[in-house]
């Protein structure tokens, strides 16, 4: 039994290497997609147009024989390829559409970019495009613009306070350099006169003065003690006496008072001390002159009237005083 099974296993793995030769064989050529020729295995480039036959080319199913057999009714030259090289003089040839997997058009630019539709949808979107970028330009200008506006606004505000500021600033200055007319204490020296017979009897006091009230009303408090001076005696005089007037605030302010006050007069009569009681009305015109901020000189005249019981005098009188 084991005799007669063992030639037909030996046939068996002779017929499967014939056909495996056949099928390597068969593998050892390739054909160029883009030529059409055929090379062996072995070349790895086409010549004639440098396709990569090992990754593109396509293997040849024949038998060796009927390959062989093709190659003699060829002729010795072999087969003519479909394309040459440019390098080598080739024209420029369209391969045959059929053996193509592919359109080069569509792998380039896609299905999406022929046809008036598309074009259409481009113009669309370009137009699309140019309406939004004109609007944020639009949108740009008008933001600039509200900003340059706002900021001339407040440059023009800013200005005005600073001129109002400016004209505050110079009239408080001149307000409180200028328009504080009358100063709040000021010293000075009054003259006047009460006359007894022939004799002038010219009193020269010194007079303080208290300004209460310096608006263009005027309301002050004045002290004075002076000397009456007479060929045989000198008296003694002291009044205190309250103002009321009105004056023009400025460097130079002018006023007018009325005067109303009370002293004593002290003397000596025939080797006897007396004291009088005086009373004193009188108007007095005067200018308040600032030479400086804290400095103020007054010159005044007047008119004075002095009352003793029943005698009376009636007084030019004149003042300069500095006041502070």
């Amino acid at each position: 039994m084991p005799g007669r099974i063992a030639p037909r296993v030996a046939f068996l793995l002779a017929l499967a290497a014939m056909s495996f030769g056949q099928i390597a064989g068969a593998a050892e050529k390739v054909r160029c997609p883009v030529c059409g020729q055929i090379f062996e295995k072995e070349i790895e480039v086409c010549p004639n147009d440098g396709t990569d036959l090992h990754v593109e080319g396509k293997p040849i199913e024949e038998a060796p024989v009927a390959e062989e057999e093709a190659t003699e009714d060829e002729g010795d030259e072999g087969p003519q390829p479909k394309y040459t090289r440019h390098d080598l003089g080739g024209e420029r040839q369209r391969t045959d559409e059929e053996e193509l997997d592919y359109e080069d058009r569509h792998a380039r630019l896609g299905d999406d970019r022929g046809g008036d539709e598309a074009s259409d949808r481009r113009k669309r979107q370009r137009a699309e495009r140019e309406r939004e970028l004109a609007e944020a330009d639009a949108r740009l200008r008008t933001e600039f613009e509200s900003r340059r506006r706002r900021m001339w606004e407040g440059r023009q505000r800013r200005a005005q306070e600073d001129r109002r500021a400016a004209e505050g600033f110079e009239s408080l200055r001149r307000t409180s350099l200028w328009g504080r007319g009358a100063p709040l204490t000021s010293v000075g020296v009054r003259f006047s006169w009460m006359g007894e017979g022939d004799e002038p009897g010219l009193v020269s006091s010194a007079e303080i003065d208290v300004n209460l009230v310096k608006t263009k009303v005027r309301v002050g408090l004045s002290s004075s003690i002076g000397v009456r001076s007479l060929p045989h005696r000198d008296d003694l005089l002291f009044v205190e006496s309250v103002s009321l007037g009105a004056q023009l605030p400025w460097r130079f302010s002018p006023y007018i008072l009325a005067r109303a006050g009370v002293g004593g007069l002290a003397t000596n009569r025939f080797g006897e001390d007396l004291i009088h009681v005086v009373r004193a009305l009188g108007v007095e015109v005067g200018l308040d002159c600032r030479v400086m901020r804290w400095l103020v000189v007054t010159p005044s005249f007047g008119y004075a009237s002095y009352a003793i019981d029943a005698a009376h005098w009636n007084s030019f009188t004149a003042k300069l005083s500095v006041g502070f």
